[in-house]
């Protein structure tokens, strides 16, 4: 019977650890090409009804340059985008953070 308890208490404790194992941290490079300044980014899970926080904070990409934005806690690879430009332009897109190491926003 004591042989089976560990067992138990190593069973008990896969759902508390193996969410945390699979919550990872992706990086995108996120080139502007654009022609117009990106002002905010916003990227959630396509299966969350919000959006999380402007991934740029206050940097803005200018149109020719690329930025590094980080998402964390990622339990999903495919995220929704939102982008909104300096000329008013709000524009939505889809990307899988797991397989992709960059995005390039084109006219």
């Amino acid at each position: 019977m004591s042989v089976f308890r560990p067992l138990a208490f190593a069973t008990a404790l896969i759902p508390l650890f193996g969410t945390a194992v699979l919550a990872e941290t992706e990086t995108l490079r996120v080139r502007n090409r654009s022609g117009v300044d990106l002002v905010r980014l916003f990227a959630s899970p396509v299966t969350d009804q919000y959006w999380r926080d402007d991934l740029l904070g206050e940097y803005v990409v200018p149109s020719g340059s690329n930025a590094d934005v980080t998402i964390r806690n990622v339990s999903e690879c495919l995220y929704d985008l939102l982008m909104m430009f300096s000329d008013g332009a709000v524009v939505p897109d889809r990307v899988d953070v797991c397989a992709a190491e960059s995005y390039t926003i084109q006219p």
